[in-house]
C-alpha cells in the first residue's frame, strides 16, 4: 500500500515538473492550458503538493522501502506521468494546435505541435520525389 501511495506522488510531482518545463519553455503542445501562468501556477502546485504530503505526513516518515522497490516505483511513475502527460495535453490541445508545416526537431517540436502531430502516424509525412 505505502508503494501505491509513493506512486502517486511521483506522478503527480513529475506531471507538476512536466507541465512547469511546458511554461518555462513556450511548449504550447504539452501544456495543459492555453496560458502559460496557468500552466506555471498549475505546474507549481503539482510540485508542492507531493513535497507536503510526503514531509507532513507520519506514515510516510515511519516506513522503511527498499531501494530497489522505491526505484522501481520512482521510474514506473515517471513514465506513467510522461505518457499521461503526452496523451493528455495533446487530446486537450488538438482542436486548437493545427499546424501546417513540418514538427522542428526535437523538443522544440511541442512549441507549435502536440504529441501526435509530432510523433504521430507514421508515413504520414510527404516525401520529396
Amino acid at each position: 500500500m505505502w508503494s501505491l501511495k509513493y506512486f502517486l506522488l511521483i506522478f503527480i510531482g513529475v506531471v507538476g515538473i512536466l507541465q512547469l518545463a511546458a511554461a518555462r519553455n513556450d511548449w504550447k503542445g504539452f501544456s495543459f492550458f492555453p496560458w502559460r501562468w496557468v500552466t506555471a501556477i498549475v505546474g507549481a502546485a503539482l510540485v508542492i503538493f507531493p513535497l507536503v504530503v510526503y514531509f507532513t505526513w507520519n506514515e510516510f516518515n515511519t516506513r522503511i522501502i527498499e531501494g530497489s522497490q522505491q526505484t522501481g516505483s520512482f521510474v514506473i511513475s515517471g513514465a506513467a506521468a510522461i505518457l499521461f502527460t503526452a496523451v493528455l495535453s495533446a487530446l486537450l490541445n488538438a482542436r486548437r494546435m493545427k499546424p501546417d508545416n513540418p514538427p522542428p526537431q526535437g523538443m522544440d517540436a511541442f512549441r507549435t505541435h502536440t504529441f501526435f502531430q509530432a510523433f504521430g502516424k507514421p508515413g504520414s509525412k510527404k516525401r520529396n520525389g
